[in-house]
């Protein structure tokens, strides 16, 4: 019983760590308050092990200096990047 757990143990492990240097994609898409009939851009946040927080901090710091602006991060790249 007790290999069955450690065997358990060591298959999540390897799962997590194989999951965690997973490069996962992310954009963000933001409209220029400026220019608002315009379609929105994106900004690719790629190769890094979690873009989550980049994309955030851009997005965040992106409204603050745009008043009005829009800016919101999805998975996948960019369309112009092949995404």
């Amino acid at each position: 019983m007790r290999k069955i757990i450690m065997s358990g143990l060591f298959a999540v492990a390897v799962v997590g760590l194989a999951y965690a240097g997973a490069d996962h994609d992310r954009h963000a898409d933001f409209s220029n308050p400026k220019t608002p009939t315009a379609a929105p851009s994106c900004k690719g946040f790629y190769g890094l092990d979690d873009n989550l927080t980049p994309c955030s901090d851009f997005c965040g710091q992106y409204r603050t200096d745009n008043p009005g602006a829009t800016c919101e991060c999805g998975d996948g790249k960019c369309p112009a990047d092949g995404g």
